[in-house]
């Protein structure tokens, strides 16, 4: 907890001289990288765990608690959000520079009105859904003065209460979803290069953040089964069901990124094809490219067709963190070639420290989850 807390302080301030100083783009575009990344993969925790719901799945409940610990994160990403308005004139190059047709829509009052009100109501959602999800196992587990003891009504009540409330929430938390973070990829992403747009392009963003919640839940899991005692309802079968998860959305995210790229390939439409050319051909764009195709898509595939890689906790953690990585680069792919324009490389030690700040903001709340998921696991 304390390094965590070290690394929280140590990014605050990396970033606020970055902001503040001569480099204060590279700050910014680090910020944004991570924050589309952290938050994605906190919100798609929730997201699995709504749709264990909606399905009636029970091969997982262990695992459910743990990708719903991800959502701790939120809070501390709502409050994150706001803090892009005071780099919109950095990030934004329509807010010096309007485009006409566009102001309507490409304008910061609007942008942070609208994506503000869509987070509050998905986290507010989010929130909700996590507590009725609680409640049951908790509330019996606490003092009669928490929140979760409050007006208890006995076990097999509460229980069919949460069961009623969430069947309800569920369905319209995950349509929430793919319209708030559509809504996400168009202002924070695509809107970066205001002259390039994607009709597919929210469905890829939510698709995509949902494929890497799923690889940080399986390095959650195999971390978990050991350091949480979770390992009497982590098991080889539930390994083996996460794995195939993994894998079919790492089918169902690269037929969207394939469905996006032919189409403007073959369109061949300068206002589109230059958006793919510069991130696909030039330099220093080009290796970064091919090595998040290779990583997060390429290699999961191949590997993950061995049914014994997926059930085997250790080689599924290599694929899931290989995933992880390259989605990071994914992200980064699609926020900083639009707005830096120089020939070197942006990474060093200023990205490190930013996103090893990002990382202890996700982890220590997740760790005061783990309070919860010892008290009840499953």
């Amino acid at each position: 907890m304390s390094v965590l807390w070290v690394l929280i302080a140590a990014g605050a301030v990396t970033f606020l001289l970055g902001a503040t100083g001569p480099n204060s783009l590279r700050a910014w575009q680090i910020f944004l990288v991570n924050f589309l990344f952290w938050s994605g993969m906190a919100q798609g925790g929730l997201v699995f765990a709504a749709t264990y719901q909606v399905t009636r799945a029970r091969w997982g409940g262990a695992i459910r608690r743990l990708a719903e610990g991800m959502g701790a994160f939120l809070p501390v990403s709502f409050l994150l959000f706001f803090l892009l308005f005071f780099g919109r004139e950095v990030l934004f190059p329509w807010v010096l520079e309007p485009i006409p047709e566009k102001q309507a829509w490409l304008n910061a009052p609007f942008l942070f009105i609208r994506d503000g009100l869509g987070l509050l109501i998905l986290y507010g959602l989010s929130l909700v859904y996590l507590y009725f999800s609680l409640r049951p196992d908790l509330g019996r587990a606490s003092k009669h003065s928490s929140l979760f003891a409050r007006g208890w009504r006995g076990l097999e009540a509460e229980q069919e209460r949460s069961r009623r409330v969430l069947a309800f929430l569920a369905p319209a938390f995950l349509v929430l979803y793919a319209l708030v973070f559509s809504l996400i990829g168009f202002d924070l992403a695509m809107s970066l290069d205001p002259h390039w747009y994607s009709t597919l392009f929210g469905a890829y963003f939510f698709m995509s953040s949902f494929y890497l919640a799923l690889a940080a839940l399986a390095v959650i899991a195999v971390l978990g089964r050991k350091h949480l005692t979770l390992g009497g309802q982590i098991e080889q079968k539930q390994f083996h069901d996460l794995g195939k998860l993994i894998f079919g959305f790492c089918l169902v995210t690269g037929d969207f990124f394939w469905s996006q790229y032919v189409v403007i390939w073959y369109g061949n439409i300068p206002e589109e094809t230059a958006y793919v050319i510069l991130r696909t051909v030039e330099m220093p764009w080009a290796p970064v490219a091919w090595g998040v195709l290779i990583s997060a898509f390429v290699i999961p595939f191949l590997i993950l067709l061995s049914r014994r890689v997926k059930e085997n906790p250790w080689t599924l953690l290599a694929v899931a963190s290989v995933i992880v990585i390259g989605m990071w680069f994914e992200r980064y792919l699609l926020v900083v070639p639009s707005l830096w324009r120089h020939g070197t490389f942006p990474l060093g030690w200023m990205e490190l420290v930013i996103t090893l700040g990002f990382f202890a903001a996700f982890a220590l709340p997740y760790l005061v989850f783990e309070g919860i998921l010892r008290i009840s696991p499953g």
